[in-house]
């Protein structure tokens, strides 16, 4: 695939009087965000600004009104963006220059803007905020800013005959460019670099660098026959030009000098013929197909394809890294849609010139293309900048690659600028490792390997819902891997697949060898009593695992149910100054000796426990983990449901309840009271919430217990609370209507 180069970003004030900055000098964080050039000219062409410019224009004539009101509307700064709007304060070059021809009569306005919009230099065209002007914009090397405005103002003069209307202020890079409106705005964003500087330096012979191949010199001629263009004005021009194909072509240059030739006023087929007879016999040997090329770009012609200069360009850079051949090849074919047949020439021929090749590329350009031909992505699981080995590219590989930038442009690339293309989505894209490993095995569409897996467990978990009906293990793992594709794909699991049982049965080795090898890097091991920083773990993890439950994050049932329900996590991260909002991507696992691990009161319904009596490891590392994720992936694809239904949790507390731990209160609630069977001969009491708790602590020695806890476990026993009414308290005389619970007081010792 062929990187594009062409974002160009600008920075957008509200007024005149917008410098990014608040009255008190400080950051404004409501400023508008940048946007692209192609946004900006979008918006001039489709009337996102119409109502706002049309209400300038109406004053147009009244130059105190018409300036108010101009200076309230938006506006961009063309030359790229600020960090407030002053020039010192410069961020990221666009490489654009904006000029104004201004005070035009209506009818000079088309024909001005039909002149430019043939123009090879203008990137765009339409009419400024007021209506009797134009903005003409020119793609310029920024660090040669005024010797490009003095350029442009001589070339305007001289190529077009417009000299009227110059608004000099264009010098200034922070000027504010108001939005306008023109349906008939004119773009080209393949507009050439603007290189008409106004120095007079004496012409000197320069070989000039070139490639060729036939595609290349079909593209001069199309361009040759497209403007009728006569190369050959003298006899001795047109001589060169024949001797130097007939370097190229020998006998086969015929019919390609008969193309060039034809264009000449006394162009005769006959006289051709024998000219070139005559240069056959007579080609001197120092002329060369350069010769030909020289005498096109004389002539305003491009003399490669834009696919040729994108392969030149690339082989510029590596030679001038010492890069081998083969290297370069594969950095092309990496980066290009270009086929090694097609590119392997020109970059033959690149390292064997002795030229350096031109490019029309800004710095900033070219300084992307540098970046690119690392391959560097963003990972968006680990949220870090990698090389395509994997490896994270820190703060050493960084210093590295700017050191490569500062010897191969000379220092012309600040490091400021460098960094702003390095941290760049354009620049580096976002790759997310896990979407793209199904991506990578679309193909593969593997059935009952989760079966299998499953299999490989001997548990006593669990009975099966019928003989044709997965099993207890099978049935809840499936869900808890569709979950876990589900979290790739940025959509919430809150299940946790808990497996119990003695040491040395394989639990923990279960979920350390689940992944594939290319994914294990995104398995995490955590005691979860780290507060925000096991929170980024679950963003930048896929499994997450707490070996042993040791940690005590996961006896809070509150916490366990915040973690498991998250999707978002709103934090700082460390040494951040401001709070982020990051995707949990990973699922939550465990592993534990007894069995005692539910303590919720309310109910299970998102941990899946398994007792584990042994792992059959020969069967479990027969298991393609590849397949295994896969067969998950197109369940999800399926639209299989990961979450837990009414009767799947039904389902789930049927065979888990002897997982469950009893809290204290519980136990003393089992222990002294029972829900009213409804039988005769019980004597039934009418106890608040605060009257039990006294009951229950004195049969605890005193201990201070939850009153939350308890209203929980009363709960989790069937009984819930009720008002009823009593007699009048005899202080207040008023109705008593406490909420009681119904309970037989348990006569244990």
């Amino acid at each position: 695939m062929s990187m594009n180069t062409d974002q160009k970003l600008v920075s957008v004030f509200r007024n005149k009087f917008d410098n990014g900055l608040l009255k008190d000098g400080q950051p404004d964080p409501k400023r508008l965000p940048d946007i692209d050039i192609r946004e900006f000219l979008e918006g001039v062409k489709n009337g996102v600004w119409r109502k706002p410019v049309e209400y300038v224009r109406a004053v147009v004539d009244n130059k105190a009104e018409y300036d108010k009101r101009k200076a309230n509307i938006p506006g961009v700064t063309i030359w790229g963006t600020f960090i407030i709007r002053n020039a010192g304060k410069s961020d990221v070059p666009s490489g654009l220059m904006s000029v104004d021809l201004d005070h035009l009569e209506e009818s000079e306005i088309q024909r001005v803007f039909n002149l430019l919009k043939s123009d090879p230099y203008v990137y765009a065209v339409f009419r400024s905020v007021g209506g009797k002007g134009l903005c003409v914009i020119f793609r310029v090397d920024y660090q040669r800013w005024l010797e490009s405005f003095e350029g442009i103002r001589i070339y305007l003069t001289e190529q077009h005959g417009l000299v009227m209307g110059w608004d000099a202020s264009v010098k200034d890079i922070c000027r504010l460019r108001f939005v306008s409106y023109d349906p008939d705005t004119y773009v080209n964003y393949k507009a050439q670099l603007f290189k008409k500087y106004p120095r007079k330096e004496k012409k000197e012979v320069v070989k000039l660098p070139y490639t060729h191949t036939e595609t290349d010199i079909r593209y001069v001629l199309d361009q040759i026959h497209a403007r009728a263009l006569d190369l050959t004005g003298s006899y001795e021009d047109w001589f060169r030009i024949g001797w130097a194909l007939i370097s190229q072509y020998g006998e086969v240059a015929r019919p390609i000098f008969h193309e060039v030739s034809q264009y000449h006023s006394s162009y005769d087929s006959n006289d051709c013929d024998k000219k070139f007879n005559y240069l056959v016999a007579t080609r001197p040997h120092s002329i060369k197909i350069a010769t030909f090329y020289y005498y096109c770009r004389q002539a305003g012609l491009d003399t490669a394809t834009p696919q040729t200069k994108e392969v030149q360009s690339l082989a510029a850079m590596a030679k001038k890294q010492k890069v081998s051949i083969p290297s370069a090849v594969d950095t092309v074919l990496r980066m290009t849609d270009i086929s090694e047949a097609e590119a392997r020439p020109i970059i033959e021929q690149v390292y064997a010139s002795t030229e350096d090749f031109a490019t029309q590329e800004t710095i900033y350009e070219q300084g992307v293309r540098h970046i690119q031909s690392h391959f560097l992505f963003y990972n968006e699981v680990s949220r870090r900048i990698e090389s395509p080995s994997g490896s994270i590219f820190g703060k050493w590989e960084v210093n590295e690659l700017y050191n490569e930038v500062l010897i191969l442009f000379d220092g012309k690339l600040g490091r400021q600028a460098f960094e702003s293309l390095l941290f760049s989505r354009k620049t580096v894209p976002p790759i997310n490792p896990l979407k793209q490993f199904f991506s990578q095995h679309q193909h593969n569409k593997p059935t009952g390997i989760i079966s299998q897996l499953a299999s490989s467990i001997e548990t006593d978990t669990g009975w099966e819902l019928d003989q044709f009906a997965p099993s207890y293990t099978e049935y809840f793992l499936r869900k808890w891997l569709i979950g876990l594709v589900a979290l790739a794909f940025d959509n919430l699991c809150d299940l946790m697949l808990i497996l119990t049982g003695p040491q040395n049965v394989g639990k923990t080795e279960f979920f350390r060898r689940l992944l594939p090898e290319e994914l294990r890097r995104y398995f995490a091991e955590t005691k979860l009593d780290r507060g925000k920083d096991d929170e980024i773990l679950l963003c930048e993890n896929w499994i997450v695992f707490l070996d042993e439950l040791s940690g005590k994050s996961f006896q809070d049932v509150g916490l366990m149910k915040n973690l498991l329900s998250s999707k978002v996590f709103d934090l700082r991260e460390p040494y951040g100054s401001t709070n982020v909002k990051l995707k949990r991507r990973a699922a939550l696992c465990g592993s534990s000796n007894p069995q005692a691990i539910l303590s919720d009161p309310t109910g299970n319904r998102r941990i899946i426990p398994i007792n584990v009596l042994s792992i059959n490891r020969e069967a479990y590392n027969a298991i393609d983990k590849t397949d295994l994720l896969m067969e998950a992936y197109w369940a999800y694809i399926a639209g299989e449901p990961y979450s837990l239904s009414n009767e799947d949790i039904q389902y789930l507390n049927d065979n888990t309840s002897r997982f469950e731990r009893w809290s204290v209160e519980r136990q003393l609630l089992e222990y002294s009271f029972a829900k009213p069977t409804g039988e005769g001969g019980e004597f039934i009491e009418h106890l608040e919430l605060i009257q039990i708790q006294i009951s229950l602590e004195s049969r605890a020695n005193g201990r201070k217990l939850e009153s939350d806890k308890i209203r929980l476990e009363l709960a989790a026993m069937g009984l819930k609370s009720y008002q009823k009414r009593f007699g009048k308290d005899p202080k207040t005389k008023k109705q008593r209507r406490p909420w009681v619970y119904d309970v037989v007081r348990l006569e244990n010792p």
